[in-house]
């Protein structure tokens, strides 16, 4: 199964596109703290790292585009834009002038979607995706931190909880909002969804033989991730 990643400002925006990508078997990772972070720090999170495909939503303008390319740029990803109409031959040359491999629509259908991303997706089927370390960036420091992670194979609904809960470090974050920031509503059957996915992230962490609980439950309040815990960014 394919990584994709979708950056947006409203993650709700995005359900009908990202309801057509999984039935097309792939895994998809919206996120708005992504773009939020590197906005406020001017530092791209590692978790884009581990997407081979990036869509750029139709939710962040032209001209933050613009702005957001470079940092993207060199990560060894396909990128792509959703836009709102179909694009002439002349807009889809100047995307590719900026490194954008092509453009989606929320209104493609199925079939058409699958049609555009099959030659992206096909180089990622036939081999693994590899991220390309920065000049700034050693080996020894991908190896630690949010990188190690590829280590214990998380999915994308398990990254996504991981990363809400690192952007708030130290603070509980209630279950209603990790629901809501998830899949935009809560019931009983999310509230069990999510602790599945927090229990499943805590095995998984533990396979990198942590010394101490990462993820802390707070019961009738939430979860925190400790602000000693090892998957910081440095």
């Amino acid at each position: 199964m394919i990584r994709v990643l979708v950056l947006t400002k409203n993650i709700l925006a995005e359900e009908i596109i990202t309801n057509k990508l999984q039935y097309l078997n792939y895994e998809v990772f919206c996120s708005t703290s992504i773009l939020d972070e590197l906005q406020m720090n001017g530092r791209m999170t590692d978790l884009v790292d581990y997407f081979p495909i990036i869509i750029i939503g139709e939710t962040i303008s032209s001209y933050e585009m613009e702005w957001l390319l470079p940092k993207l740029s060199n990560r060894g990803q396909s990128i792509l834009r959703e836009v709102d109409h179909p694009l002439s031959e002349n807009d889809r040359a100047a995307l590719k002038e900026h490194g954008v491999s092509g453009a989606v629509q929320n209104s493609d259908s199925v079939e058409s979607l699958r049609e555009q991303l099959a030659e992206v997706a096909a180089q990622y089927r036939v081999r693994t995706f590899t991220p390309i370390i920065s000049e700034k960036e050693t080996i020894a420091e991908k190896e630690q931190g949010l990188s190690a992670l590829t280590l214990v194979n998380l999915s994308s609904l398990e990254l996504q909880v991981l990363e809400k809960l690192r952007n708030q470090c130290g603070e509980i974050i209630s279950r209603d909002e990790l629901c809501l920031s998830l899949w935009g509503n809560v019931s009983q059957s999310r509230l069990a969804q999510l602790s599945s996915l927090i229990k499943n992230i805590k095995l998984k962490l533990e396979t990198l033989e942590m010394d101490r609980e990462v993820i802390q439950t707070i019961w009738g309040k939430g979860y925190r991730i400790r602000k000693e815990g090892a998957i910081l960014n440095k």
